[in-house]
Order: structure tokens, then sequence, then C-alpha cells
């Protein structure tokens, strides 16, 4: 490698901007109608709602005052 430590950074420099104008390009976007139904037919997510249901449930019989 012959070039010079200032070359080497500039080309660094230059991919640096190059990378940050294709960032800026992209927008994210958190869109909840994009994951909407993802689950559907799925069991273990069927399963995980079940688990979660019953551990509220139990929780609320734990802290009922009678």
């Amino acid at each position: 490698m012959s070039s010079t430590i200032e070359e080497r950074v500039a080309i660094l420099e230059k991919e640096l901007i190059r990378l940050k104008h294709i960032i800026q390009g992209t927008r994210i976007e958190k869109d909840w109608r994009k994951t909407f139904g993802m689950s559907a037919n799925d069991p273990g997510f069927d399963e995980m709602i079940r688990l979660g249901r019953e551990i509220r449930e139990q929780d609320q019989k734990v802290t009922q005052f009678p």
C-alpha cells in the first residue's frame, strides 16, 4: 500500500459522506399497519397469548382484596 495516511483518510471521508447520503435518503417508518396480522395462524403466538392471559388472571386472584 503506497498511499499516504492523508490520502487514505480522504478516501474514507468521501465514503462516509456517500454513506450518510444513502442513510438520510432512507426513512424508516414505524407504522403498526405494516406488522398487523403477522402472527395470524401462528400456534406459538397463540400459546404466548394464552399463557400471558393465565399469568394475568393468577395475578388478579393474588392481588384481590377479600
